[in-house]
């Protein structure tokens, strides 16, 4: 008698059959979850900075600690963004702001792809991140001592001038300086206004000297190891203030209090900001 018996073959190519249909739909659904999560974290702001800027910076660090995502775009200092006034600057062939040559702007890009909205200047920026959260940051405190130290015709800002100026024309390797152009229209806007790059050079090591005095002089100004104010919490007044210390840290030589230096590095830290203390110019 002759038994039938199941076709091992068959059951073995529908299992496999069955499986392929399992990986093919799996590998959909994997495929399908990473565009989903790529399109969650893919950031519909678009911060236009030039990273040595301090007003750049404040923003930066506004969006920074509060969390926002957003795709930096770093321009040459010599684009001219659009603005037909401007002389001796370049186009960089990038797609027109708000038609002047000013930054940080900020722009908001709509599920489409295309711009919705442009915002400029930086307290204005500010603002606006601070009003899409919940929590605010500390108002500015109007301190006297902050306000004659950062003050724009005082030591700090003199000196953090003409240690600063001459060693941002060497760091090519940002793009605010890769470019021949952009280093030229920087030296010819401030010579026309005055400033002199060749004094500047002459005396940077008694300036530098003049700057560790005045660094630890910044250091009392401290409400906290972490902070302008005393319960440690970064506030505006840190926002104001740390673009100015940052932009110190290029210049290789300047002695940093401990406190002071490790407020600054901490406080860009937590925004996910560099510093130059890594890349600094002799």
């Amino acid at each position: 008698r002759i038994s039938h018996l199941p076709d091992k073959r068959c059951s073995m190519t529908i299992d496999l059959r069955s499986l392929l249909v399992s990986l093919f739909i799996l590998s959909i659904a994997t495929v399908a979850s990473a565009m989903t999560m790529q399109q969650q974290t893919q950031s519909s702001l678009r911060l236009h900075v030039y990273d040595h800027c301090p007003y750049c910076i404040r923003v930066e660090l506004a969006l920074g600690l509060k969390q926002s995502p957003y795709e930096r775009i770093v321009y040459g200092y010599g684009d001219k963004l659009g603005d037909e006034s401007k002389q001796g600057c370049y186009d960089g062939g990038n797609p027109i702001l708000t038609g002047k040559k000013e930054l940080p702007v900020l722009e908001k890009i709509g599920p489409d792809g295309n711009r919705e909205w442009l915002k400029a200047e930086s307290l204005d920026i500010i603002e606006w991140v601070q009003t899409e959260r919940s929590d605010r940051f500390r108002a500015k405190s109007g301190r006297d001592d902050l306000t004659a130290f950062f003050a724009t015709d005082g030591r700090f800002k003199v000196i953090q001038r003409i240690l600063s100026r001459p060693r941002n024309l060497k760091m090519t390797d940002l793009k605010d300086w890769a470019r021949e152009e952009d280093r030229a229209y920087a030296k010819n806007k401030y010579e026309k206004g005055g400033w002199d790059y060749a004094a500047a050079e002459a005396c940077d090591g008694e300036s530098q000297l003049e700057m560790n005095t005045l660094l630890e002089e910044a250091s009392t100004l401290l409400g906290s190891d972490t902070s302008l104010y005393e319960d440690g919490a970064l506030g505006f007044d840190d926002l104001l203030y740390l673009p100015e210390l940052r932009a110190v840290t290029v210049a290789k030589g300047v002695k940093w209090p401990d406190r002071l230096r490790n407020y600054v590095v901490s406080a860009h830290s937590k925004a996910n900001v560099g510093t130059y203390f890594d890349d600094q110019i002799e």
